[in-house]
């Protein structure tokens, strides 16, 4: 749907005073790409693996729907969520929905016969098919692209309820995400959320680069073999209205 329409449809929302109110849902979907077969990708009904003997990278994309399952608790507050990844069950009240603040991935990896492998989540880019690259959110203020840290400083008020929002949603972030240095031993299995900017309206596919992925490392513990995993997603952007009873939340 165009920017447009969906002005129009927040038109309707702002202006309702019957006794059903239209509201907007607005729901982007990434799934494997079914035209990018390769002989190290699995597409499974979660997302897409990248698949070596020995070895299993897995790959889901989450909706909000998904992301606030994770967090149920933190995403029902309204404008007061506390969800790092949503906007929770807040309505911008401008726009008549609830709009997507990040694109997320869960990254589980399976080690059966490596000695270690190494995914650093920092490297991890999201290139789209409007020629964008995205760079990945790393928790503290000094990450080198994107921070979570420095995203929610920003939007802090001086509050003391403020201050403990902030230290909500980082607490989540730190329990959730992916975490840079974390060395996946032969036997173990190890996985986090990496997050990236929203996607444009416009954007219809992605490429997602895990790149320099560890696979062996020499005597010292500097990398030996590494390896670029990539993986695409054909994105479905769905906006339609739906009517809720004056007075009901969902």
């Amino acid at each position: 749907m165009h920017k447009s329409a969906i002005a129009g449809l927040a038109v309707l929302v702002l202006g309702a005073c019957s006794v059903t109110l239209p509201q907007i849902k607005y729901s982007s979907t990434l799934a494997a790409s079914a035209q990018a077969e390769s002989a190290d990708i699995e597409q499974n009904e979660t997302g897409a693996a990248y698949v070596i003997e020995g070895l299993r990278v897995q790959v889901e994309p989450l909706t909000d729907e998904r992301l606030n399952t994770l967090f149920p608790s933190d995403s029902e507050r309204g404008r007061f969520s506390t969800n790092p990844y949503t906007y929770g069950n807040w309505v911008d009240p401008l726009l008549g929905y609830t709009p997507v603040r990040f694109t997320v991935f869960r990254i589980t990896i399976t080690n059966d016969i490596y000695a270690k492998v190494l995914l650093d989540p920092l490297k991890a880019v999201l290139h789209t098919n409007r020629g964008e690259t995205l760079n990945s959110y790393g928790i503290p203020s000094w990450s080198p692209h994107n921070s979570f840290e420095r995203y929610y400083r920003a939007l802090r008020g001086q509050s003391g309820n403020e201050f403990y929002r902030f230290d909500l949603r980082m607490g989540n972030v730190r329990s959730t995400a992916y975490l840079e240095d974390t060395r996946v031993f032969k036997g173990e299995s190890y996985g986090g959320l990496i997050a990236f900017d929203p996607l444009a309206e416009d954007v219809t596919q992605v490429r997602l680069v895990l790149k320099d992925f560890v696979l062996r490392f020499d005597a010292s513990g500097q990398p030996l073999e590494e390896v670029d995993v990539t993986m695409d997603f054909d994105r479905t952007l769905d906006v339609h209205e739906v009517q809720v009873a004056a007075g009901a939340e969902e």
